[in-house]
Formats: C-alpha cells, structure tokens, sequence
C-alpha cells in the first residue's frame, strides 16, 4: 500500500508524513496522530497482498498481522514498543505503534563498530527484562537481533521492537516453526520445521545479540556452527571483554537447548554475576550516595538496615502494603498469590485465595483500608478483589475494568477505594457495596499508578503516556495534567500534608509537584534505571524510592538530597511501603523476596 504525505486514514485520526522503510512483507509509515504527535502506522505491502502467488494465503497474512498487534498490544514494557491502535484502510490491516525518535542498535553498530562493555550489558539487561514479559504471556520474540532494537536519542534506553515471527508456545513441547530466521541470530531449533519451543529460543538470540555488540561482529550462523565450522569466542575478537561475560555468551549460545540457560533470567544472572560485589557484604550493608556523601549529616543519627529478607513467594513480588497498627504487612505477586506476614516477627500468617476465590494472574497491587480491617487487591486478571483481614475471606470481586488492574487505594476514611487500570481509566468504588461510582477518563494510556489526597477531594494518577492527572473525587472532572517526565510514569504519592505529589518515572528520574498550582518543584536525579515505587514517611521529611537499578533511595524532601541507597535485592524492586510509625520500610522485588528495613 503506497500512502502519499498528507493522507488521512482511520477517519481523519492519523494524517501520513512520509514512509519510513519496508521489508519482506511490510511497510511503515511516519504519521501524526490527532493531537500532532508522531507514530509509526505499519502496514502489508500492497504488491504482496495482491500477488497471485500470495492470494491464497490472503486471509492468512491478514490473521498473522493482526496477531503480531495483537500480541505487541499485551505486552507492556517500558522497553517494548507500544501499540496504539488496530485497524483497516482499504481492507489492508494497520496498527499504530509508538515512534522511537532515534537509531537501531544495528545501525549503531555500523557507525562505532562495537560498544563498550558496560553500556553493552544495560542495554541487553533492558532486553532482557522485556523479553521476560513476552515470556510470562507465553510468547518466544524468536527474532532478537540489534536491528530489532531501538535506541531512543539522547537516553540509554532501548526497545524491542518487530513481534512479526512472535508465537506462543509451551515450554518443550514439539511445535511447527515458521521457517523464517536471521542467520548469525537464530538457534538451530529454528532451522527445524517441527522441534521443541522454549525461553532457551531467545536467550540464544539475546546471547548472540551481546556477541554483536561487543564484538561488532555476526556471529557463526547456527548452521554453519553444525557443520563445524567453529563460532569463535567473543573474547577472540575483544581481548578487553570480561571472562565472566564471555562465559555468559558462550553459555547461552549453546548448540543443545537443555546446555543454555533454561529462561533469560537464569542467563541475566550469569552477567549480574559479575558485578555483584556489593551483594557479598552482609545484606544490612549501607551505601550512601557518592554523589552526596556530604549530605549525609542531614541524618547523621538515622541508620537504615536490613533486618529481616522474607521469602514464600514463588516468583516476582510486584506489590508490598504495612497497616496503620504497623502489626501485620501484606504482598502480593507475580504467582497470582497474597500473603500476610507479622511484620515483627516475619512469620507467614497466611495466604488468601484458597478454593478458587483468588486472582488467576498476577497481583499488581494491595492495600489496607485505614481501619486494618480489609484489604483490597488488584490484579491483571482485569479484577479487584476485598478481602476480610481476619480471616482471609473473599468479600467480594470488582469487575468493571477491561483490562489488568495495576493500582489500589482506599480513601483516607475507607469508604470509597480508586483503581487505575490499562485500560486507560481510573475507577471509583464504594467499598461497603462494591457498586461503581464514576469512571474517570482522559489517560491515553496504561494508568500505572493512583493516589488519594489526604483531604479526600482529589485523586493523582499516573499513566504510561507521561503524564501526572490530577482529578476532583466529587465530580470526575481533571483539575490539571502534569508534564515533565520523558518516560512512563510509573509511581505517584501525595506528601502527609496534601501540598506536594511525587512521581516516579521510567525517565529514572523522581518529580516533586505542587498540588495546588501544578508548578514542578524539583526533579531527583541518582537512580540508573526505572521508579517503580514512591513513599513518603509519615512525617512527611523523606521519600523512599524503588527502583529497577535493584535500591532503595532515601530522599530528604525539603533540599531534594539524596542520602542514603539501601541495597541488597538482586533484582528489580518493585514497590517500596513505610510503616506508619516511619520507623521500617518494606520493599518487594523481582529476585521472589520482600525485606524489612529498619531505621534507627
């Protein structure tokens, strides 16, 4: 399909500014949205639609471009690239993506050879963490290669892109394959019409992408690798790479599928290895900022430590909550379950969601009501859950959202609860019924994350089209939008007082605002990956931040100065909780564990 500068499709909503480029059956466009803004319209090419060789297949090809949106529109990711929109022009199918204002690490390659080793890993750790998603919702990428890696101008942030070859599968069991690889790129399971699928498919993609990257070089295709024709250690053409790295390569680039890493986790670990250091010290071990070791008098008697690492969860804790009598702490996680925990003690008190009555995906957030006496949870099941905290009884499910519920909190006088969904809305609920009171809606994309003023009138939102929205609880109607951050904004919290908001990003970077003006206050700069998480103290004088850089940061709120890194996880923390008396904080991550630390 040829589309000249100027046209408008989808009704008028999208208005073509020049093509972009094109492949074996594809095309992308360059286009603007209604509100102006860049996005990448991907289409079939019109001379292979219409081939009478191809005819045939015609229904074919328009159901695979469709799941590949399909399947890109399910995985949200900050290092996934976005779907905006499905549709038909001309009875050819569409879908709109996000724009990556930059260049493809392939690209990268051609201009500077190869790169250094440590920008190499976090751009691959990135990946990674992407590519875990794509697994969790039982798809293999199958095509991992630096020219399906975007790099966003100005920012250390890549994106995969291409879900064109994308397929679900179940781990090890024999499955066709569509005869379609990137030599260099592809293990030799995919030379095969039928074999076995599983993660070990991309982790020789991720590990031969690494090879490219800090070599400058395609590596030995796996075809020629069983015609012995050798694949030469990376080392052989970089003497400077690390041994560990070089191993992790090699390790994941095995010929035989059950001699690799059997999930990219596991193969991420063996490149973490080499720069855990810090994780042989004890876990209470403090590391204050170098970039303000002489802010530290700020708090020269506050000492933080690790006092306690809980571990029961079967995968990834996404969610952490401590209720008002600082008595009992509630998570939840990626293995679809919640627990309750003593917090002094951090004994397992118990698991809710026995007998059917739990959430069949992951849990991406919990919270105490204000009196302790119930707990909400949301899921990705597109569900909201309440629970009795006394007996762990399910009261009753929510069920309005159309998509996963990532976000809950209750108002400061337990009667009403908000939720924020990625279906772009934020939903108000009146506990004692569960009836839907009001659907707030002006999100463009995923809400993140939702915070309720302690003044009971206004709602924050946090949302993966940039943006902070503030809203009237009475009415429904948007007060004002925040701008400012460069990346999702994953994370928002209102100060003890009701003045100040926090938002957290996947910029890396931490905004503080004025509720009452809107004006930004100051931005935070010290973590290296994406906020996850935000949390005053009671106290209103600090503000913790989770972080996917695998640390806590403690923030003194009035300079801005950062003043402590609480490490120890080993992986992405994914939500940060104060006790209400401020004296502990309880963090969750993606290494399956929760620590309490104490200050003192």
């Amino acid at each position: 399909m040829v589309w000249n500068p100027g046209q408008r499709l989808f009704g008028g909503r999208y208005i073509i500014q020049r093509k972009l480029g094109e492949g074996g059956i594809g095309i992308t466009y360059l286009a603007t949205n209604e509100h102006g803004e860049p996005r990448v319209i991907k289409t079939l090419k019109e001379e292979i639609f219409n081939n009478p060789a191809w005819k045939p297949h015609r229904d074919k090809l328009r159901l695979d471009f469709r799941d590949e949106a399909v399947r890109l529109a399910v995985c949200r990711h900050p290092h996934i690239v976005q779907i905006e929109n499905i549709f038909d022009e001309a009875n050819m199918p569409c879908m709109v993506m996000e724009y990556i204002e930059g260049e493809d690490m392939g690209k990268r390659l051609q201009r500077v050879g190869m790169l250094p080793e440590t920008e190499a890993l976090l751009y691959i750790r990135q990946v990674g963490a992407a590519v875990t998603v794509i697994h969790r919702k039982g798809l293999l990428h199958r095509d991992i290669k630096p020219r399906n890696i975007m790099l966003r101008n100005g920012k250390l942030e890549a994106v995969l892109i291409d879900f064109g070859i994308a397929r679900e599968f179940i781990p090890n069991v024999v499955q066709k394959h569509t005869v379609y690889r990137t030599p260099g790129f592809a293990p030799p399971e995919q030379y095969e019409l039928e074999a076995p699928r599983g993660e070990y498919i991309d982790v020789y993609g991720l590990a031969a992408t690494l090879y490219s990257l800090v070599t400058g070089i395609v590596p030995t295709s796996a075809e020629e690798r069983r015609r012995n024709i050798p694949l030469q250690p990376p080392q052989y053409y970089n003497p400077n790479l690390s041994h560990k790295v070089n191993q992790a390569i090699l390790r994941g680039m095995e010929l035989q599928p059950k001699l690799r890493p059997q999930s990219v986790q596991d193969w991420l670990n063996l490149l973490d290895s080499e720069f855990e250091e810090d994780s042989s010290l004890p876990p209470t071990q403090i590391i204050t900022t170098k970039a303000h070791t002489q802010t530290t008098v700020l708090s020269s008697q506050r000492q933080w430590k690790c006092i306690n690492t809980l571990k029961g969860h079967a995968s990834m804790v996404q969610t952490v909550a401590v209720n008002s009598d600082n008595q009992l702490l509630a998570s939840g996680s990626s293995d679809t379950t919640i627990k309750l925990w003593d917090l002094e003690s951090g004994k397992l008190l118990r698991s809710l969601g026995r007998w059917f009555s739990g959430h069949s995906s992951m849990v991406s957030s919990v919270a105490f009501s204000p009196d302790g006496e119930i707990l909400a949870s949301a899921g990705w099941d597109e569900t909201i859950k309440l629970w009795l905290v006394s007996s762990g009884k399910a009261i009753r499910t929510l069920r309005n959202h159309s998509n996963c519920v990532n976000s809950v909190c209750f108002s400061p006088n337990g009667q009403m609860l908000a939720s924020g969904s990625a279906d772009c809305t934020i939903k108000l609920w009146q506990v004692s019924t569960g009836r839907e009171i009001r659907t707030f809606a002006g999100h463009t994309d995923t809400v993140w994350s939702v915070a309720w003023s302690p003044n009971r009138e206004v709602i924050a939102s946090g949302s993966a089209d940039y943006t902070v929205k503030l809203w009237y609880i009475n009415t429904g109607q948007e007060i004002r939008t925040l701008r400012g951050h460069s990346f999702f904004v994953n994370a928002v919290a209102f100060s003890p007082d009701g003045e100040m908001i926090a938002s957290g990003s996947a910029d890396s970077t931490i905004k503080l605002w004025l509720v009452s003006t809107g004006q930004e206050i100051c931005t935070l700069t010290g973590h290296s990956n994406s906020v996850w998480s935000l949390a005053f103290s009671p106290d209103g004088e600090w503000l913790a931040s989770g972080s996917w850089d695998k640390t806590i940061k403690i923030w003194h709120v009035s300079t801005g100065k950062e003043t402590y890194t609480l490490t120890g996880h080993l992986n992405y923390i994914r939500s940060v909780a104060y006790s209400p008396n401020g004296q502990i904080l309880v963090s969750g991550s993606d290494d399956d564990s929760i620590k309490i630390w104490q200050c003192s």
